[in-house]
């Protein structure tokens, strides 16, 4: 039976889907946080009539991500966690260790085409959305070539660093006409694009050279979308298979975001399992997809003696998690993360 909708409701996604395409409202924007705070205290609402939470993990999905709910703890922001650490902490006697890979998804796919530039962005450095954004989006510096110094790039004075809004632009733009979209246009759909100040046929025109700077990643998507289409099914690189369903169109996007995304959860499924099998006394917190928090146990040492402990248990895990494997043809790629910890 369909359920009615109240003509004068409007859902999430519907918000969320304006907002993303460049719509500039307060309203919107207070009310898309007034929803999300409902839903955040709906799960604290449940959490605060247990002393001790077992969140249900599913992993059902056919990207092979899991689901986490009751409470959906994977939807806690990173403000929610440092500003209230008395709800969310370790049992007694453990302490957690948490990761997150960096720009995963993008080391994945260069790695599957290998064009060069973004190979030697990763490994030479400058930090590669910084990049993309100086001498692709905006051009301030159109000969810029990997393992430059950030000077340059001729950033602008008032440059506000990885927050920049510029930069989180240039992720889209990078991620969007190239990673995931269908060509240089698809650079006008782009969520915000109208607020970079830069009129339609300059956008494209910027989008077009980014790609064709790109020809194996190019070549490798046409591949990948090929035999896609011809076999209905795709395979990350460890093995993982997903049947596809539906139209060519559809078939293109669900496997490319399988050899993607699903290569991600079957390298995050391998981490966590060799992480048990070697420190048998660990457990999982939590699968964030891109990152995990695991618990550990706390010794009786002295709080030198336990410093020392965590040391190592962190290294031992940083040698699984940022571990190099071969990705594409001849092509290898490390992983690497951001640490921390949390004690009891």
């Amino acid at each position: 039976m369909p359920v009615r909708v109240s003509p004068r409701s409007t859902n999430q996604d519907r918000l969320t889907a304006l907002r993303d395409q460049g719509e500039d409202s307060d309203l919107l924007l207070a009310r898309l946080a007034l929803l999300e705070s409902e839903g955040l205290r709906k799960d604290l609402a449940k959490m605060g009539k247990k002393p001790i939470c077992y969140p249900e993990i599913l992993p059902t999905q056919a990207s092979l991500r899991w689901s986490t709910k009751n409470p959906n703890i994977p939807g806690f922001d990173r403000v929610f966690w440092r500003d209230h650490s008395t709800i969310i902490y370790p049992h007694p006697g453990t302490w957690w260790l948490s990761w997150d890979w960096k720009a995963i998804e993008g080391r994945l796919f260069t790695a599957y085409s290998g064009d060069e530039e973004d190979l030697q962005l990763y490994k030479l450095g400058p930090d590669i959305h910084t990049f993309t954004c100086a001498k692709y989006l905006f051009e301030w510096a159109p000969e810029a070539h990997p393992g430059c110094q950030i000077d340059d790039l001729h950033l602008p004075e008032d440059w506000q660093g990885p927050e920049d809004e510029r930069r989180v632009r240039a992720k889209n733009f990078r991620y969007g006409p190239f990673q995931y979209g269908t060509g240089a246009r698809a650079i006008l759909g782009m969520p915000g694009i109208e607020k970079l100040g830069l009129d339609r046929e300059t956008l494209v025109k910027r989008a077009q050279r980014f790609i064709d700077a790109r020809p194996r990643g190019v070549a490798w998507k046409e591949q990948t979308w090929a035999a896609c289409v011809r076999d209905k099914e795709a395979r990350t690189f460890m093995g993982a298979r997903r049947k596809l369903f539906g139209d060519a169109d559809t078939m293109k996007k669900d496997g490319l975001n399988h050899k993607i995304q699903g290569s991600v959860s079957n390298l995050m499924a391998w981490c966590l399992i060799q992480i048990v099998k070697e420190i048998p006394a660990a457990s999982l917190v939590l699968n964030k997809h891109d990152g995990a928090i695991v618990a550990c146990l706390l010794h009786d040492e002295g709080a030198s003696e336990r410093s020392s402990v965590c040391d190592r248990v962190q290294d031992h895990v940083r040698q699984i998690v940022e571990r190099e494997w071969e990705i594409g043809p001849g092509i290898t790629m490390a992983f690497p993360a951001t640490w921390g910890r949390r004690m009891a």
